[in-house]
């Protein structure tokens, strides 16, 4: 029982399937229903004849007199249908009353024909109007001209081809009239030889540019970029690199430095010149991590005084004595003279003075550089 159940409902699915399907190729239109204005009537009443000469129900359109045959009630219906499928709702309002195809058709006719003096006027500006040279390519030029000139046809103005290619060839770029003048000379008899003519020259002319903008002119072709170099030597074959194993690539990445961990400079490690030691004037340290020898400290601290280390008062700018000889560079290249004068005796009871005492009257250490 439950499995004659299961087998009832499975079909009756694929029935609701089928039919909705069926359902929807039925609703969905063929073709673009007839606007209530009445512009694209000329399309649209070659689209309900078209689909009707399908299904062989074209007789449908004519009045009863003129049928070959009797019409069923079925096609005569089904004609209808297809007929007020393709119409806008207001127009499907407003005949609701006609049961004829035929009745309903010339009704339409009679109202929308007279479109054909307000689509002429308008399509004669436009092909008046239409120039080769305003268009981009010749393939949106031929659109154009084939959309003017099917809406002359409909008004029965349709141009000629001898028309279409003057049109084309007069309204050329000036520049182009050496090319202008090569396409009258061929003598063209239809409009399509000329257009396949000048679409593949347009062609050819886009392909030109494309290799010319490449590279610039004289230059030299660019190298392949995907180019494997092989490193030969005499008597070896090709060396083959191996190829480096994942591990290989998660070491170099375990390697690399984190930015985050990375510590930042301390500040009291110079960075620019203006940083430099107190003591000793250098600026590879500063001033609490000063190493230098004392003595030498000393020194350039003196040196910023403007004055010599302490218990040497040597004049920088002196006069040279006039009694060294000429050519004497320093005191040792001079000869010792005795002093013209005696020192006093000194006994044993008389204090000495060392910070009033002369050590030496007559000194032969002029520079200061033998001590």
């Amino acid at each position: 029982m439950l499995c004659t159940t299961h087998i009832l409902q499975h079909t009756h699915d694929d029935f609701l399937t089928k039919f909705s399907g069926c359902l929807c190729r039925i609703m969905a239109r063929e073709f673009e229903e007839l606007a209530l204005d009445g512009h694209n009537y000329p399309t649209w009443a070659l689209d309900i004849k078209i689909s009707l000469a399908s299904k062989n129900i074209l007789s449908a359109l004519l009045p009863p007199n003129e049928r070959v045959d009797p019409l069923h009630d079925a096609y005569k219906y089904n004609a209808l249908y297809i007929i007020r499928h393709h119409l806008h709702p207001d127009l499907k309002a407003e005949y609701v009353m006609e049961e004829e195809p035929n009745v309903l058709w010339l009704s339409l006719k009679n109202r929308y024909e007279q479109q054909k003096a307000v689509i002429l006027p308008e399509a004669n500006h436009e092909w008046t109007h239409i120039r080769l040279q305003d268009y981009k390519s010749i393939g949106d030029y031929n659109h154009v001209v084939h959309k003017i000139c099917a809406r002359l046809r409909f008004c029965g103005k349709e141009p000629s081809d001898a028309d279409k290619i003057e049109k084309t060839l007069q309204t050329m770029i000036p520049s182009d009239r050496v090319l202008q003048h090569q396409y009258r000379a061929r003598n063209y008899q239809t409009y399509s030889e000329l257009i396949h003519d000048l679409l593949q020259a347009e062609k050819h002319d886009e392909l030109t540019m494309k290799n010319h903008k490449q590279r610039r002119v004289g230059a030299a072709p660019m190298p392949e970029i995907h180019h494997t170099v092989k490193n030969e030597k005499k008597g070896d074959g090709p060396k083959s690199h191996p190829k480096k194993s994942d591990n290989s690539k998660k070491r170099k990445r375990n390697k690399r430095p984190d930015k985050q961990n990375t510590k930042a400079p301390r500040k009291d490690t110079p960075t620019s010149k203006q940083e430099k030691c107190k003591k000793c004037g250098c600026y590879n340290h500063p001033t609490k991590k000063c190493r230098i020898p004392r003595h030498l400290v000393e020194l350039y601290q003196q040196s910023l005084k403007g004055k010599n280390a302490e218990g040497q008062g040597y004049e920088a700018h002196f006069t040279t004595p006039p009694n060294l000889k000429d050519g004497a560079g320093c005191s040792s290249m001079t000869t010792m003279e005795p002093s013209t004068t005696n020192p006093p005796l000194l006994t044993d009871t008389d204090h000495m003075d060392l910070d009033n005492a002369i050590i030496e009257y007559a000194s032969s250490d002029v520079f200061g550089d033998l001590n």
